[in-house]
């Protein structure tokens, strides 16, 4: 098997194998392929360049690498359990109760009793708009929610 280093559909640089006749399906995006260039040199992903025909290691990873390594760390759902435990840490289940109380009635329901709720309801847009919170603040109560979710499951 041989090695590529990619950089993948969401900007994170990876290594991929292939065999002899193998490819990868966007060939713009392959940075060293041992085939063509002989033994992948040491690399650190996320930091790699291609500098003419030599790969040249960043001093800080590339924006695109952090933004898909980030994106990765932030959970799609979790237990609403653990969000409201994590709105409690926070200082915010109060404000964000309050706020529920003047949108309408289905979303009142689905605060009350979901078991989960998922980073792309369309609630949690509205509360952040409705509190002025960032997207990355509201990404950090779904991190916070998750690892409360891994700490009462005896995970970690």
């Amino acid at each position: 098997m041989y090695k590529l280093l990619v950089d993948g559909p969401l900007g994170d640089q990876r290594i991929e194998y292939v065999d002899e006749a193998g490819s990868y399906y966007d060939i713009s995006k392959v940075l060293w392929d041992e085939r063509q260039r002989g033994a992948m040199p040491p690399v650190e992903l996320g930091k790699m360049q291609l500098v003419g025909n030599d790969l040249v290691t960043l001093g800080e990873f590339l924006p695109s690498h952090a933004a898909a390594v980030y994106a990765r760390s932030v959970p799609a759902e979790v237990p609403m359990t653990a969000a409201r435990e994590a709105l409690i840490d926070a200082g915010l289940l109060n404000t964000i109760d309050a706020y529920i109380q003047t949108v309408g009635q289905k979303d009142i329901v689905w605060w009350q009793f979901s078991q989960s709720i998922n980073r792309q309801f369309p609630l949690v847009e509205q509360v952040k708009v409705a509190l002025a919170m960032t997207d990355q603040q509201i990404d950090q109560l779904f991190i916070a929610a998750e690892q409360i979710r891994k700490q009462r499951a005896g995970e970690v």
